[in-house]
């Protein structure tokens, strides 16, 4: 997508997405209770490659982690773009940062279609995950652990905010962005430059010390 067409539909959707975010209703999931880290939750997710796991899985490393839906044309393309911008900026460093994109919407997207979407996204599966989980209950549990609110519309589209989280290797939420629009959000990407390096450091230090 050119910086014209995006620029374009920036501007179409800034204004319909802050209706959005407040007509939007708290989702009525069962609530979870409060967690120092998201990798308690046991949703279980499967993502393009049929792969199943949980959250609890993709400890170890930073990730990045949000949520969209397949048909969604409006906000979610930018937040990928956001997503992929991001993670240029951070240059070298930015290859160990891992995403997860998770679906608001288990009744349509499948691995299937999340796989043609990453294609057409020009997503590296090797470091950016598509998934959906098993069913609404499970969605909506894991949208309410990151503070993701949204409703299904009478047309079929899905009224949604957007929340990017930056978790640590341990699953603990250390920066987020509800910015909505392509560029990279600075403070966050300061957050997860300091991450990494932090994470790079640890490394370093549990290498040398087998040695």
């Amino acid at each position: 997508m050119n910086r014209i067409a995006i620029a374009a539909l920036v501007a179409a959707i800034l204004p319909a997405a802050a209706i959005d975010s407040i007509a939007a209703q708290p989702a009525p999931a069962p609530a979870a209770a409060p967690a120092a880290t998201l990798y308690q939750l046991t949703t279980p997710l499967t993502d393009a490659a049929g792969q199943r796991f949980t959250l609890a899985d993709l400890a170890g490393q930073p990730l990045l982690l949000t949520m969209f839906y397949g048909d969604c044309h409006t906000a979610c393309p930018i937040v990928i773009e956001t997503l992929k911008r991001t993670v240029a900026a951070l240059g070298p460093d930015g290859k160990s940062l891992r995403v997860l994109l998770v679906s608001l919407d288990p009744k349509r997207d499948s691995p299937k279609s999340l796989a043609m979407l990453s294609r057409s996204h020009g997503l590296d599966p090797a470091q950016y995950r598509l998934a959906v989980a098993n069913d609404e209950t499970s969605t909506r549990t894991l949208a309410s652990a990151l503070n993701i609110r949204y409703r299904a519309l009478d047309n079929g589209d899905i009224s949604h905010t957007t929340r990017i989280v930056l978790l640590n290797a341990a699953g603990a939420v250390q920066a987020d962005s509800t910015q909505l629009q392509p560029d990279p959000d600075p403070a966050l990407l300061r957050h997860i430059a300091d991450l990494l390096k932090t994470q790079k450091d640890k490394t370093d230090q549990e290498i040398a010390r087998l040695r």
